[in-house]
């Protein structure tokens, strides 16, 4: 019996070998986009590296800038930083404005906002405390536009692929309690004594 069940084991062994070999076909994320059809996979984006305040990174030239772009949902404000080559080390710039296009023909204007320390006339923070944009930016959860910026004599633009994943629950659409069915109130307004209301 025992060699009856070598040889079974073996015959298994032979055909998962032969029943995988000439099928089995490796293809890249490009080619299975394709054959599905997809023209913009969301699990497959730069936006997945994430800068030094958890933001999206933008190249700008030849990775001669990277730009980081952050959208602060409790100061209601759209905020880029700029950085180096590394893509981590602020690199304060003498511009007193970078454009973000929002899509469409939408686009905000981000104001210097210099970070202590940085020389005078320069900075590496630009801002934009609007809640209408940060609101419609998380709703959306994502941004895919453009960022302008003047680099001394040069003039930057990168593309914005950001994704925003987390939860804002301050921006959620409730029902209003008025809108509950007659008769039905709500746990808080149980009387104290446990009585239940008439």
């Amino acid at each position: 019996m025992t060699a009856l069940l070598r040889g079974g084991i073996s015959a298994l062994c032979l055909g998962l070998l032969i029943g995988c070999g000439p099928t089995a076909e490796y293809k890249t994320n490009e080619q299975l986009k394709t054959e599905r059809g997809d023209d913009h996979d969301h699990d497959d984006h730069g936006h997945g590296a994430a800068g030094p305040h958890g933001g999206s990174l933008v190249e700008l030239g030849e990775e001669e800038y990277h730009a980081e772009v952050v959208v602060d949902e409790k100061t209601h404000s759209l905020v880029v930083y700029l950085l180096g080559k590394d893509a981590k080390t602020a690199s304060p710039i003498a511009a007193t404005e970078v454009t973000v296009g929002l899509g469409g023909d939408k686009s905000a204007t981000l104001k210097a906002a210099p970070l202590e320390g940085e020389g005078e006339g320069k900075a590496s923070k630009f801002e934009l405390a609007d809640e209408k944009v940060v609101h419609d930016l998380l709703d959306a959860g994502f941004l895919h536009g453009s960022l302008k910026v003047q680099i001394g004599e040069k003039a930057y633009e990168g593309h914005i692929d950001a994704h925003f994943d987390h939860d804002h629950d301050d921006h959620k659409d409730e029902k209003p309690a008025a809108d509950k069915p007659a008769g039905e109130a709500p746990a808080s307004e149980t009387p104290a004594d446990g009585a239940k209301p008439e």
